[in-house]
């Protein structure tokens, strides 16, 4: 989509890809996304995409630390923290749009911090951001609500007339107001607000995706979120300081939905990171006030502070991407950033190459992108990860193939599918294998190509 947009300079707003949807409604939430990533792409291949998440990664959690360490004033605390928030992160880092949710979330709060602090001239900034965000990915939806959770707890902290006369009560109002009015300001206008809200509706839909479901805590990926609640519980529940109703919202509210969607880890960690290494801190000096331990910290600080830690992350993506053009594979095992042969039909498709086919296909789910970054235009897709454009029926019929469901192979006829690409130990594999209509045209260790006769 990406490449796409580069080379006709022109957003599509329905689906071309996939012939079973051609003409559906596709609202490009996360464009602008999609064509940073085409562009590095066409830069340095899959280098490129991996630089790009790389950078968005350093620089969101470089802006969390800096936020840490001024709401905690603890060096200890905000590095602590921070290495537990990197940690749990990990679960849903992935070289997709979301990543710019991230960051963008990172400076959203630090804006609302300034704020927060009294520092209203920077109000106009937040609607630029917003314009930014929805044009970037669908999750700025969070932006409105946590700037709401800003206004609400900064209310109950001083409830009183006065609140509403104040000037930072009034610049957040005022901000808020406009980014809301930002958020119209995409190729979908303010139907964006329906496609975001229709993505997550469909429970059929999102029991399908494992991203949608509650994490699995027995395992240990998961333990680095269950530590920074825990903290956070604690630092709360001891600190001489009474929380702010802001902190206490937050909190509870992106534990909620962190704990409802594995895929919301990352951004609990974002926004619970300075709160917690904040109560921690708090606690630490009011338990162990004559500590030696605060003057070592103290020293630390000083010489941490001599180095800008964003120049390094600038220098080190820059050496990095010195090494990627010039050819060399930087990873322990040389291959380099490639499509794995064990997960994609990478030798599949060079097959297709030299033996293009006619016809309709139907393909593995999770081969749908790949499929097209390989063979579109001249091959639509069955269908892939955007199941808000497919919809639940849509969805159901591959199922119903996937599954050999009753009447799985009317639906193969009903889309005149002429050939299929799936993992060589699919059950509808082995279903067209045994067919008199069918014959394998192609297999390797993980894809094998059918045919119809």
């Amino acid at each position: 989509m990406g490449n796409l947009i580069l080379q006709t300079h022109q957003v599509h707003t329905t689906d071309i890809f996939s012939f079973r949807t051609v003409g559906y409604p596709s609202f490009p939430h996360e464009w602008l996304s999609q064509v940073l990533f085409g562009a590095v792409y066409n830069w340095l291949g899959l280098d490129g995409i991996v630089l790009l998440t790389g950078l968005v990664i350093m620089l969101t959690w470089g802006i969390v630390f800096y936020q840490t360490l001024h709401s905690s004033k603890s060096f200890f605390s905000a590095l602590i923290l921070i290495a537990l928030g990197v940690a749990a992160s990990q679960i849903h880092v992935l070289p997709r749009p979301h990543i710019f949710t991230y960051l963008l979330t990172a400076i959203w709060i630090t804006l609302l911090e300034n704020m927060n602090e009294n520092k209203t001239r920077s109000w106009w900034v937040l609607p630029l951001v917003m314009l930014l965000w929805v044009n970037m990915h669908g999750m700025f939806v969070l932006g409105i609500i946590i700037l709401g959770i800003y206004l609400v707890g900064d209310f109950l902290d001083q409830p009183s007339i006065a609140w509403f006369r104040s000037q930072k009560t009034k610049s957040l109002l005022l901000g808020g107001g406009l980014s809301l009015i930002a958020t119209f300001f995409s190729p979908s206008g303010p139907r964006i607000w329906e496609a975001i809200a229709s993505l997550g509706s469909n429970t059929y839909l999102t029991s399908k995706i494992p991203e949608y479901q509650s994490a699995d805590f027995h395992l240990p990926e998961t333990w680095p979120f269950i530590i920074i609640i825990l903290l956070t519980i604690v630092g709360f529940a001891r600190t001489s300081e009474k929380a702010s109703w802001i902190d206490i919202l937050l909190v509870v509210s992106f534990t909620g939905i962190a704990l409802y969607t594995s895929r919301m880890i990352p951004l609990f960690a974002i926004v619970a990171a300075p709160i917690a290494a904040k109560a921690i801190s708090n606690l630490a000096r009011w338990e162990y006030a004559q500590s030696r331990l605060f003057a070592v910290e103290e020293n630390i600080f000083k010489i941490n502070s001599t180095s800008n830690g964003l120049i390094w992350i600038f220098a080190i993506v820059l050496l990095t991407a010195v090494l990627l053009r010039s050819g060399n594979r930087i990873d322990p095992e040389g291959r380099g950033n490639v499509f794995d042969l064990r997960f994609f039909p990478v030798e599949a498709l060079s097959w297709l190459e030299a033996h293009p086919q006619d016809g309709h296909m139907f393909n593995e789910f999770d081969w749908g992108g790949y499929l097209l970054l390989e063979l579109w235009p001249n091959q639509q897709i069955f269908m892939d990860g955007h199941t808000h454009i497919y919809g639940e029926a849509l969805t159901r019929e591959y199922e119903q193939v996937i599954a050999l469901g009753t009447g799985w192979e009317e639906i193969l006829k009903k889309y005149d599918v002429r050939w299929v690409i799936m993992r060589r130990d699919a059950p509808l594999v082995k279903a067209l294998s045994a067919s008199d209509n069918w014959k394998i045209a192609y297999e390797d260790t993980t894809a094998i190509i059918l045919i119809s006769k």
